[in-house]
Parts: C-alpha cells; structure tokens; sequence
C-alpha cells in the first residue's frame, strides 16, 4: 500500500502512523502527512481506506520535545493576538480568514502551531470557544470562559479586547513584582559568592601568615579567621547540611500545607509583603469585574476563580467564598469573616451587591490597588539601590578592616 503522504499537502506537516481497512475489509498500515490529525483521516478517507486508528509518530530527536520552554507560548503573544484578531473582526473579515491571516504574521513557531489546529477546528464546523477550550495551556479557562460569553451576547470583539487589557494589566504588575525582587536577589548572591572566594581562597594563607607573626590581630580579622576555619573544618558536613535542608525544604513546601505557609510568609515579607497582597486582591477584583461584564453569572466566576491563582493561601479563601456563595450568603458576608480581604473590598463588595453594580464597584478596587501596589514596588525599588550600596559597602569595608589592618600593623612592627 503505498502511503498517502501528499494527498492533502500543506505548509505545515506532521507524520502520522495509521491502520484502516481497505474497501476489501483489508487491514493496512503505514504513515502519512498531515496538518493534523483530522486531515490525515480525511485524506485516507479519500484513498478509499477506513480508517481504524491513526497516531502522530513521535521523532527520536526533536528540539521541540528536547527545549520545550522555547516553544511555550508566550503571554504577550496572546495579548497581541486577541487585539489583533479584535480589530480584524470590527474591520468586518470574518473568523477564519481572520486567523489565517494572523498565522502568517506570528513569530513563534509553538502559537503558530496552536493556531494551525484552530484554524482545522473552525473549518470543521467548531465554535471559536471550543477550538480555544482545546489548548488550555495557551488559553486558561477564563479565557474560554469569556470567549464563550462574548459568543453567545455577540460581543466577541469587546471581549477579547477586554482579555487583552486585562491580561496586560496582570503582566505589568507581575513584571514589576518580579523586577523587585531579581535586584536584591543578583545583589545577595555576589555579596555571597565573593564572601565564599575571601573565606576559603583568599583568607588562609594570609592566616598562616598572621599567625607565624604571633601579632595581637582585630577582633573583625578574628571574626573571619574563626569563620574561615570553621567553613574549612566542616565544609563536607555544611555542603551536605545545605543539600539536606534543599531538598527537605522543597518537598515540605511543595505540599498543600507547606504552600500555604509559604505563602502566608511571603505576605508578611517587611516593604513587599504589602503590594503583593493588594496587587493579588486587586488581580481578584478586576478577574471577577471583567467576567461579570461578559455576562458570566457570579456563581461561575466564584467557581472557576481559585483555579486561577497559584497562591495556595488565597485559593483556599476564594474556595470559601464560593461555598458561601452558594449557602447564600452572598460575597461581603464570607469575605468579611477572612482576614485576607481588606475591610475596604469588603464594603466597597457589600455596596455593589447592594445597588447591583458589583461590577463596577469591583473595577474602582482593582484600579486603587494595582495603582497602590505598582506605587509601593516603585518604591521599593527605588530604595533598594542605596541600601545594597549600604551594604555592600559595610561588607567591603569590614574584609578590608579584618585584612588591611592586620597587614598594616605587621609593616609597622617591621619598620
């Protein structure tokens, strides 16, 4: 049976090993090449096969299974996409022209691959929410969620611009939080490995030096010295205490309770700890104010909402309100019984179920505490420049006491 490669060619191509029966209720089997799983069956169908199982045949080298970071797709990536794709839709180009022209125009192989097998789905008869739904790593489920709504309310180009902005907003402040804290972080780990090269390097044969002058050295150049030779007497027994406490540390911490008290201590970490907890009440507000928008019933959006964070100590507490929720006690009456919602939330959320206008009042929120969080990181990071000069500085000049002085003294007793 000669293989059916070709018989529906495209730009793209994968290789599929297959088994069909013929129209003589012969059994066959070989490979075929194909955009997708859907082409290669209809292609054998065209040879007048049946097809009786097809599978994507996995290459023994491939770079995208190898480095498969390199080919994730990329939240901008999205941001731009939905923008695009909303413009596109207003300017009257219908859907699936629409995303095939923006196939053409994407960079990343892993979105351009993503958006290949949506484009097969629309052809097929799917809804645009159901081709999204099929690729949850890309699109997580408030986006479908949204998608979905705006589908059904015909608002599809206002919904995925307000994806789009809501998922620009997130990223900044995520960006800002993460910028925060690389700084501090770089600073810490030179001033630690600098620290490691003095105390094991350079330090002991200054020692030895010291020590055969029998001279009365500093109490900083003893603090050292009595550092170095402990770091060097136990070295086998730190390295194998760090290793411990690394790996104990990470299996306590990847487990619910262990994320959660993570979590709880990232919190209450001194000048970040506060615009990371506003930041993550005002990332709720505008989660919850957008889906409302679309038209998704609070019950769902309650539902759907602690699958969204990775914060295990506000997941359980989201989880509590939509149990609350559904007894019937609304939102303000389970969010003002936990101390992780600010007393402010909880009123402006006990005023918008009040009036009907959660929405809106959910909106002011997330707007006052991303403002407020993106302020406090700004500052935080404008004062975290002088303070590792400070520092670093303190460091500097204590090695130089502990090993300039002694030095000093020696050439003064000689002279």
């Amino acid at each position: 049976m000669a293989e059916a490669s070709g018989a529906r060619p495209r730009s793209k191509t994968l290789s599929y090993r297959y088994e069909a029966y013929t129209t003589e209720q012969k059994l066959v089997k070989g490979t075929i090449s194909a955009s997708s799983e859907f082409t290669a069956g209809q292609a054998l169908v065209d040879e007048g096969l049946r097809p009786l199982s097809i599978k994507l045949v996995s290459s023994q080298f491939s770079v995208e299974k190898m480095l498969p970071s390199l080919f994730a797709v990329k939240p901008r990536e999205v941001i731009v996409f939905s923008r695009q794709l909303a413009t596109l839709l207003e300017s009257g180009v219908s859907l699936l022209p629409a995303l095939e022209l923006l196939q053409g125009q994407v960079a990343g192989k892993g979105f351009r691959m993503v958006l290949g097998s949506m484009i097969e789905g629309i052809r097929t008869g799917k809804s645009f929410s159901a081709v999204v739904a099929e690729h949850p790593t890309v699109f997580n489920e408030i986006f479908v969620r949204t998608i979905s709504m705006g589908e059904l309310a015909g608002k599809q180009e206002t919904t995925l611009r307000q994806l789009a902005s809501f998922m620009e907003k997130r990223g900044e402040l995520n960006k800002k939080l993460s910028g925060a804290l690389t700084y501090p972080a770089i600073v810490l780990g030179i001033a630690a490995v600098v620290t490691l090269i003095l105390i094991t390097v350079v330090l002991p044969p200054l020692t030895d030096m010291f020590e055969s002058m029998d001279i009365d050295l500093p109490i900083t150049t003893r603090i050292l010295i009595g550092t170095s030779d402990f770091v060097l007497a136990y070295q086998l027994y730190l390295f194998a205490g760090t290793i411990l406490v690394l790996v104990v540390g990470g299996y306590y911490f990847s487990r619910p309770n262990g994320r959660r008290l993570l979590d709880r201590m990232r919190f209450s970490v001194p000048l970040l700890g506060y615009p990371m907890h506003i930041g993550e009440m005002g990332r709720i507000s505008r989660t919850i104010s957008m889906l409302l928008e679309a038209g998704l019933p609070l019950q769902d959006i309650m539902e759907i909402l602690p699958g969204t964070s990775s914060n295990y100590l506000i997941r359980g507490s989201l989880t509590k309100l939509h149990q609350g929720l559904l007894l019937g006690e609304g939102l303000a009456g389970p969010m003002a019984k936990d101390d992780l919602f600010p007393d402010m939330m909880v009123q402006m959320v006990a005023v918008g179920e009040e009036s009907n206008s959660l929405d809106s009042s959910l909106r002011v929120i997330a707007d006052l505490y991303e403002a407020t969080a993106e302020e406090r990181l700004n500052a935080f990071a404008s004062m975290i420049t002088p303070l590792s000069t400070v520092f670093i500085g303190a460091m500097a000049g204590f090695i130089a006491l502990s090993i300039v002085m002694p030095i000093y003294s020696i050439t003064g007793s000689i002279g």
